[in-house]
């Protein structure tokens, strides 16, 4: 079981499908003192949107530009896991890496179930890296179509932990109202939140767990939610909260469980455990069949007492499958 530490470096993953103006947002982030600190990879081929602040020009297949703030910035063409590999050496000074956080910008046509693989499940790359949070962002006014056309921007909403809506401004509050009562039905654990005008808060894309090992930010929202069902075309998003610890065998075998469990369908899965004997909580996160070692994280959160959560998110599961699974833990 991994712990928590410190030196794991945080991976903000920031993907929403074309249109939707991620780029837009990513370019205001980018002058924010907040990004201080933060490699930013652009995982786009072709034409960047951020060749305006890609001024640097290198004879590799990398452009990096070092902005104001510190904030660096990389468009990737070559491979990422390579790229995470190569960055704490090609970024650093005098022997220290100059960034603590990470940002990777996908296509908009990207699924982003790859980029999940390659941070959790490569032997080099989980070792430093941690998966922070997926941030996908949503175009009010075309997202009902997109979601009816194209698979990969349905799987972008169901596997966020925060989604961002943009151009709000341009619908009225009834398509408004229809949008986000599809994307909760799509994905209820989920935090939403509505990008106004040109606001430049952070707040919304380093959400998530931070690297010295806080509560994870996904989980409040459904500590006192019973198990309950939502189904939405071929995705289904099914919770659970567990009164009782569990034994730490029973936790055990329920991984292998789980492992043979996974497959394409498994979008994502997040939970918290609480562990007889243990007094700090278990986080463990598996996307389609990749599973990432159970991290122990620092403390529960003081408005909340020790409790198990559970979060699937499925595409084309049957749900007493997962009911079975569940049942596993009891």
């Amino acid at each position: 079981m991994q712990k928590a530490d410190s030196h794991f470096i945080p991976v903000t993953l920031l993907t929403g499908f074309l249109g939707s103006g991620k780029t837009t947002l990513l370019n205001r982030w980018l002058q924010q003192p907040e990004m201080a600190d933060t490699l930013v990879i652009i995982n786009e081929f072709g034409q960047v949107g951020l060749d305006h602040l890609l001024v640097a020009h290198q004879p590799d297949s990398t452009t990096v530009v070092e902005l104001n703030n510190g904030c660096l910035c990389c468009n990737l063409r070559t491979d990422l896991k390579q790229t995470l590999k190569d960055i704490s050496w090609r970024f650093s000074r005098h022997g220290q890496r100059q960034f603590k956080r990470v940002v990777i910008e996908t296509s908009g046509l990207a699924d982003p179930a790859p980029i999940l693989h390659t941070i959790m499940s490569d032997a080099y790359v989980s070792a430093y890296y941690r998966l922070d949070s997926i941030v996908t962002v949503v175009d009010s006014v075309h997202v009902l179509e997109t979601l009816e056309q194209f698979p990969q921007a349905l799987k972008q909403v169901a596997v966020a932990d925060v989604l961002l809506l943009t151009k709000v401004d341009l619908v009225n509050a009834g398509v408004q109202h229809a949008v986000e009562s599809r994307l909760r039905g799509l994905n209820p654990s989920a935090r939403l939140h509505q990008v106004q005008g040109s606001s430049t808060s952070m707040d919304w894309i380093f959400s998530g767990q931070d690297a010295d090992g806080r509560f994870p930010h996904w989980l409040p929202a459904q500590a006192q939610a019973p198990m309950s069902e939502h189904q939405q075309q071929s995705i289904s998003t099914i919770s659970e909260q567990l009164d009782l610890p569990i034994d730490s065998d029973v936790f055990a075998a329920w991984q292998d469980a789980l492992r043979g469990f996974a497959g394409p369908g498994l979008l994502r899965f997040k939970g918290l455990f609480h562990l007889v004997g243990q007094s700090q909580p278990v986080a463990l996160h598996a996307v389609q069949h990749v599973m990432h070692a159970p991290v122990l994280l620092n403390s529960w959160p003081e408005s909340m007492a020790p409790q198990s959560r559970l979060v699937f998110i499925t595409q084309d599961i049957a749900e007493q499958d997962i009911f079975a699974l569940l049942q596993k833990l009891h």
